[in-house]
């Protein structure tokens, strides 16, 4: 029989995108449907696109904090989610990359028949995995050797890492190969294994530790030796070597024996909790198995958990936080879509010394759930990308957060009279604002105003795609007087800006590392070329789409300016 190959038809889920909500410009959905780009390489609005690339969010004052088990083998920064109309036995899979290739460093497929999604149980598998790559210039069809799986799907997840791109690394279409199954559902051999098996309760297996500690006594009765063993050594070296742990090691560890099960559920040893790597194996079962070893915790980061296939549940994770987070200070559940108006109230409630909030892209929650928030008065980092904001909310919440220092606004969905009103509340009371994202957002010269003549201590801006800008009105002129700590700061796709304002950058921008300033005819050669000579901690400069710029003057700098990574996109 030959196998059934079917492009993706809808995209249920990823993690961000370029375009906006409201357009179909390098939005995810356009991964659905047969491909449209290809045989072309280069940059095209049809594509699916991410919101990052390269390093250079990273470096970014904003970069987020990195958790101490993470395992090193996680890489992934993005996903994507795919639905097909037929389930099938996964065999090929041929992926259409049309602009920098070599970013997919997982394929995952979902088991998604049976009755384990409906307890909330869904079983993921890997397919294939790998690190990024640096490809050619070149499209081409990935098309990686896939390993084999017993069970039917119509849900392919891809994963992405973008550390090694140059540019933004542009999609065009997905399609699946597989052998459709008559008759009875193909079962894979794991019936009656539970999702998650890595962090399953200990008291499920209290006969083999009572095994395990005869053995032991049987070895200490015959054993006639002078050398240590781990259990003689001090109470904090055996603290330190299984915090090297991640968490799955760290619960395998647990059931060796009674010494390491006390041990490896100390609660001290959860302080910092990064589940995200292991999204596949979390669900409510899982969280309540974790729960009676995080009285200490201090830093937890649940992003991606819970899928669409809704494995984790609102209650369970509220009581989670109920009685693990009166000492949380960072918490992390950015595409999580569990994450709704009764989580927030449990953060609000129940997490009071909260410093680090990410709920981006948690499509769950409603404009009001915000006001939850403002129970919390510690906030220092707020992640509210591509969420609808409800306007009073936020600023409740901005009123009681004199200590924000990092804002993400991008993306999220609020008119322009209500970001400005935003940005005047947030300048008379987040003075210490260091960081404030309001890609395409509806802010006017008057609301960024608002902002510059208070927060003077703003090192990086995101104002891409804000259309209501505009260069005539001084606004960036005013803001980099205003604000000399500025590293970073994105013009994406203004087409107002001119020479005067990057003559202005270099003068008064002394700190400049970042600067964005794609798709704008106005500029000259001369007045990039002052940004370069002049801000001497410049490493990154993109011009993008700049009619004057040429490739013969891409090419002298980037040999005149070897430490500043000099951007150019382009259509073939």
């Amino acid at each position: 029989m030959e196998p059934l190959a079917q492009f993706a038809i809808e995209v249920p889920d990823f993690s961000s995108q370029y375009g906006s909500e409201t357009s179909i410009s390098y939005t995810a959905r356009n991964l659905a449907g047969k491909c449209n780009i290809y045989p072309a390489y280069g940059d095209f609005t049809q594509a699916c696109v991410f919101r990052t690339y390269g390093p250079w969010w990273k470096y970014a004052p904003s970069g987020k904090r990195k958790f101490k088990r993470t395992p090193p083998n996680f890489i992934s920064e993005d996903y994507i989610e795919l639905e097909f109309e037929y389930e099938v036995q996964p065999t090929k899979i041929e992926i259409w990359e049309t602009y920098n290739p070599g970013t997919i460093v997982r394929i995952l497929a979902c088991d998604s028949s049976g009755t384990d999604v409906d307890k909330g149980m869904a079983r993921w598998k890997v397919l294939w995995e790998g690190g990024p790559e640096r490809c050619p210039p070149e499209s081409r069809v990935f098309c990686p050797l896939l390993r084999h799986v017993q069970f039917q799907t119509k849900i392919i997840r891809l994963e992405f890492c973008h550390d090694l791109c140059d540019y933004y690394t542009e999609l065009d279409a997905v399609c699946l190969y597989g052998e459709e199954q008559q008759g009875q559902y193909v079962m894979s051999g794991l019936e009656g294994v539970t999702v998650g098996p890595h962090l399953t309760d200990i008291s499920e297996i209290d006969q083999r530790l009572r095994d395990v500690t005869l053995r032991e006594q049987e070895y200490n009765a015959n054993a006639n030796n002078t050398s240590m063993t781990i259990e003689e050594l001090p109470e904090e070296v055996i603290q330190l070597i299984l915090s090297y742990l991640d968490i799955p090691s760290l619960c395998r560890a647990s059931i060796t024996s009674k010494f390491f099960h006390t041990h490896c559920y100390d609660s001290l040893q959860y302080k910092e909790l990064d589940l995200q790597p292991h999204w596949t194996e979390v669900n409510s079962f899982a969280i309540e198995c974790l729960l009676s070893r995080c009285h200490h915790l201090q830093h937890l980061n649940i992003s991606w958990c819970g899928g669409n296939q809704s494995t984790i549940s609102t209650s369970t994770f509220s009581r989670f936080l109920e009685a693990c987070g009166r000492d949380l200070l960072t918490l992390y559940m950015s595409s999580c879509k569990f994450v709704n108006g009764d989580v927030l109230k449990a953060v609000g409630k129940h997490c009071p010394k909260l410093r680090e909030l990410d709920v981006g892209s948690c499509q769950s929650l409603n404009g009001q759930s915000l006001s939850h928030l403002s129970k919390i008065h510690t906030l220092e980092r707020l992640n509210l990308y591509r969420l609808t904001v409800n306007k009073d909310s936020l600023i409740e919440v901005l009123q009681v957060s004199p200590n924000l220092k990092h804002l993400n606004l991008g993306s999220t969905r609020i008119n322009e009279q209500n970001i400005d009103h935003v940005m005047s509340v947030l300048g008379i009371h987040c003075k210490n604002l260091i960081s404030l994202d309001l890609w395409r957002s509806r802010v006017s010269e008057n609301g960024l105003s608002h902002m510059s003549d208070n927060c003077k201590y703003i090192e990086e801006l995101d104002l891409g795609w804000c259309v209501n800008l505009r260069s005539g009105t001084h606004c960036f002129i005013d803001l980099v007087k205003k604000c000399p700590n500025i590293k970073k700061l994105f013009l994406t796709a203004n087409r107002t800006i001119c020479n005067e304002d990057l003559v202005t950058f270099s003068k008064h921008c002394p700190m400049l590392e970042q600067l964005d300033i794609l798709g704008t005819g106005n500029v000259h050669v001369e007045s990039v070329y002052s940004v370069l000579t002049q801000c001497p901690k410049l490493i990154f400069l993109d011009v993008s789409f700049c009619a004057n710029v040429l490739v013969e003057n891409i090419g002298i700098w980037r040999t005149q300016f070897p430490r500043c990574s000099i951007k150019r996109s382009f259509q073939d």
